[in-house]
């Protein structure tokens, strides 16, 4: 019989899931429990916290001790950011399939049966499976708004190569998708430059792999005040910055894409901020693109050793200057 069992476990391709937590210790259980009951027999399992503040790594290792299972749980002595854990867990991952979750957020049980049923029956150039998921409140009640519909529009969720579909913006549910381990051996880690993400690993999927769709919702995302992408703003916003400036910089947007964005104010200050780190011919792709005076001042100055805050009073500067100079001519006028 346990001949029979290990047999028929051996068709079945291993998957590794990801629980990542910071400060989910009211949801983590309820989350580590749709984990634990996945109809999917074959699972490797590994749990991270990244230093939380409440009493997270208390529950998991209370709940793992209750259930005895063969999981293995990281918890971090400090903040390392969500791109630096899921580098850390990736490299311990042997599973063909990935797929993770936030220990707010909830699987539905046959998510990962049915989505590796589907994937091994997929080409290998299909990199990613996501469906839509539902969305709940902090008390786990269903709110009316699917996830993708609340962050784009679709008549149908597209597949295919989805670059410059994503290019305008995220829509796609980490916690119910499966990826081919694949993928990341060919696109690389995750960008720990950055403090979100799955846009930017979506994206560079995108340019190797194929997307497809499962029209059935896998997953319960939990909106809840707290949720980390709502408290750090001005680092996500910083994030977004840098990552679109550094799609332009790889060649990787169309024409239409780097005028937009070498046209916009807010790409000049993220090129000045990331300094020599970005190669010359980019910043002359830049000018190339937009070569107004705010852009030259910005190119040139940031070869220099000038800080950000320099820089502003540099412009501030001219600016004060310019307008002396043309009041000066306005008084002398005849």
């Amino acid at each position: 019989m346990a001949n029979d069992l290990n047999s028929r476990l051996e068709n079945y391709p291993l998957v590794t899931a990801f629980v990542g937590c910071y400060n989910h210790s009211r949801f983590v259980e309820e989350c580590l429990d749709s984990v634990r009951h996945q109809t999917y027999p074959k699972l490797q399992v590994i749990i991270f916290d990244d230093c939380s503040k409440d009493n997270s790594v208390f529950v998991i290792e209370n709940w793992l001790q209750k259930h005895q299972l063969d999981w293995q749980f990281i918890p971090h002595t400090r903040n390392i950011g969500i791109c630096a854990s899921l580098n850390e867990v990736l490299r311990l991952a042997r599973g063909k399939y990935i797929s993770m979750v936030a220990a707010d957020d909830v699987w539905l049980p046959d998510k990962t049966s049915r989505q590796v049923e589907i994937m091994e029956q997929m080409p290998s150039d299909v990199g990613v499976l996501y469906s839509d998921a539902f969305q709940i409140n902090e008390n786990g009640e269903t709110l009316p708004q699917m996830f993708i519909e609340a962050y784009r529009k679709f008549v149908v969720p597209p597949e295919g190569f989805l670059f410059d579909v994503l290019w305008e913006g995220n829509f796609i549910p980490a916690m119910t998708t499966l990826i081919r381990r694949d993928c990341f051996t060919e696109v690389g880690m995750y960008d720990e430059d950055l403090c979100f993400e799955d846009w930017d690993m979506w994206m560079r999927i995108s340019r190797k792999f194929r997307f497809a769709y499962e029209n059935v919702p896998e997953a319960r995302y939990r909106v809840i005040s707290s949720s980390a992408v709502r408290t750090m703003s001005e680092a996500l916003d910083r994030s977004i910055e840098l990552f679109r400036i550094k799609y332009f910089w790889r060649g990787w947007l169309n024409a239409e894409q780097a005028r937009n964005l070498a046209l916009a104010l807010p790409a000049v200050w993220p090129l000045y901020r990331a300094g020599s780190q970005i190669p010359l011919r980019s910043k002359v792709a830049l000018l190339r693109q937009n070569c107004s005076a705010k852009t030259i001042y910005v190119v040139v100055l940031s070869m220099c050793v000038f800080s950000l805050a320099r820089l502003k009073k540099i412009l501030a500067f001219g600016v004060s200057l310019k307008g002396r100079i043309f009041r000066q001519r306005r008084e002398h006028r005849p």
